[in-house]
């Protein structure tokens, strides 16, 4: 072994096998990004094929993201996928659910401590669940499609840390090129897309 040589290199120069190379910093794994999508936008991912929300479910596919969901906000999706609008166009509930399935991580969530600081309240009250579940969750993104969430996006931003955007800004924020590939097939047949509540 020579001055300053590490046993392995010095190993593989007798053996004549190449050592392992270290993967530099710089191209080691980043963390998957957590984030909460709303009824909205898993209507356009898994129903409506919008084309806002193609490449968030191709970075799903991939694992280029994690999305979260708990029981509240799959029961609010399941029971949208009920409505006639639905129906009528041959949407089938089990198997965008089926989908749904493979595409998420089921979180459970703890009740907060008292001295917990609360949240604000959403205007539409119906959307506080998914602010509840990305805060708790510590998600790095809510993606949501309702103008009574986006306008809490700075206060959200500020105070806890994490931030709220429509599909296109956070696909132009978050996702690389790379990430985003061929389309999808839709669960169902395109319609219109969903329209912000």
């Amino acid at each position: 072994m020579f001055k300053h040589e590490s046993p392995i290199v010095a190993n593989s120069r007798m053996t004549g096998l190449t050592p392992p190379t270290a993967i530099p910093p710089s191209s080691a794994v980043a963390p998957v990004l957590p984030v909460v999508l709303d009824s909205n936008v898993w209507l356009d991912i898994l129903v409506f094929d919008d084309p806002h929300t193609r490449p968030i479910r191709v970075a799903l596919e991939r694992g280029a993201i994690r999305a979260l969901i708990d029981v509240r906000c799959q029961a609010e999706l399941a029971h949208v996928l009920d409505y006639p609008q639905f129906a009528g166009r041959g949407v089938a509930k089990a198997d965008a659910l089926a989908v749904l399935d493979g595409l998420v991580e089921r979180i459970e969530l703890a009740e907060l401590t008292a001295d917990a600081r609360p949240l604000p309240q959403c205007r539409d009250r119906d959307d506080q669940k998914f602010l509840e579940l990305a805060h708790a969750a510590q998600a790095d993104w809510l993606v949501s499609k309702d103008k009574a969430v986006l306008k809490m996006a700075r206060r959200i931003a500020r105070d806890f840390g994490f931030r709220i955007a429509q599909p296109a800004p956070f696909v132009a924020a978050c996702l690389p090129a790379g990430v985003v590939g061929a389309p999808v097939a839709p669960v169902a047949a395109p319609a219109e897309s969903s329209a912000p509540a």
